[in-house]
């Protein structure tokens, strides 16, 4: 016996994928919530561990270099208006990230308003009408804050087009893979 499909079978595999797939909306809830959620509810296993943990890299060295100040929702005093700085703004592509960035910028946000008189340090900028404020002992500034902002920023912005991909990517047929 031959394992050759025959061309009646052929046609109708080829038909198949030529019809349109209907955007999966479950799948990008999903997959918006959880890196690789959505591409694990359609039954894409592999690749939905291989996205997550590319994702997990990508956030994990983000908090590593800058630290959980690199998720936040307000600008730091040490933050030169002057000169371009917004590190606010970062948080709306780190939002496609899901829940994990607002839960980071809460914790980044009780661990400034919580800290002791010992673990706060006076800044001052040379920028004019700028008042001296003070900021977090272990806050990561200059490069190492842009780049650990950066890395959430593309992690956020990676899942949303993984996510965007689970919602129009067939739901894996699993009778095909049970042998023929």
């Amino acid at each position: 016996m031959t394992t050759t499909p025959s061309q009646s079978s052929t046609a109708e595999s080829s038909a198949h994928r030529d019809r349109p797939v209907p955007f999966n909306w479950a799948a990008l809830v999903l997959g918006l919530l959880v890196p690789g959620g959505g591409h694990f509810f359609l039954g894409h296993r592999d690749r939905a561990i291989r996205i997550f943990l590319g994702f997990a890299l990508l956030w994990g060295t983000g908090l590593l270099v800058g630290g959980f100040g690199s998720v936040r929702t307000w600008n730091p005093t040490y933050v030169n208006p002057a000169a371009g700085g917004g590190r606010n703004l970062w948080f709306i592509p780190q939002l496609g990230a899901g829940p994990i960035a607002p839960i980071c910028a809460a914790l980044d946000s009780s661990l400034i308003q919580n800290a002791s008189k010992e673990d706060r340090i006076d800044i001052t900028l040379n920028a004019p009408g700028r008042p001296p404020g003070t900021a977090y002992r272990y806050t990561a500034v200059g490069h190492a804050a842009d780049f650990g902002t950066l890395f959430c920023a593309l992690a956020g912005l990676m899942n949303i087009a993984v996510a965007l991909d689970a919602g129009r990517r067939p739901a894996e047929d699993r009778r095909s893979r049970s042998g023929s």
